[in-house]
């Protein structure tokens, strides 16, 4: 029998091991790729809480001020859509993400809480002449996103 002194191809063990490691590669980019999806709704949720919270500022700001000790009285009924002054949002609590006219906006698990308060002033204003508003979200993670602005008397 001769001797062959060129052998080719590789051996069982040595395939062996080249299919462990590559198993553990796998598996690593797997595990890393899971973690990633899992926390992929995160950022969605906290850009909705944004969008929520900006639409409801804006409405807010968009109102007559009025200072938050002598703000007129809330209308009755209708709600939002007869709101007037910055203030008469003070204490407003949804517990769903609606629009002016209380129609839903498709984001039921978005709760949205309103404070109105008068600032210790701005840029040299007076504090009756500024107020503070805060809009708070809370996700369907319970993650509560807050944004403040502020309503000059101009």
């Amino acid at each position: 029998m001769p001797i062959l002194t060129n052998q080719k191809g590789t051996t069982l063990i040595e395939l062996v091991i080249s299919i462990v490691i590559l198993a553990i590669a796998v598996v690593g980019v797997l595990s890393a790729l899971g973690t990633i999806g899992g926390r992929s709704a995160d950022p969605m949720i906290r850009e909705q809480s944004i969008a929520i919270a900006k639409a409801y500022l804006e409405e807010i700001s968009s109102s007559q001020f009025a200072s938050v000790g002598s703000c007129p009285a809330v209308p009755g009924a209708g709600g939002r859509a007869n709101f007037s002054h910055v203030c008469h949002y003070n204490g407003l609590s949804d517990a769903s993400a609606v629009n002016q006219n209380g129609m839903g906006v498709g984001l039921t698990n978005y709760a949205v809480l309103v404070s109105v308060s008068n600032s210790s002033g701005l840029g040299g204003l007076a504090a009756s002449e500024v107020l503070r508003i805060d809009v708070m979200v809370t996700g369907p993670t319970n993650e509560i996103f807050t944004l403040s602005g502020y309503r000059t008397n101009y």
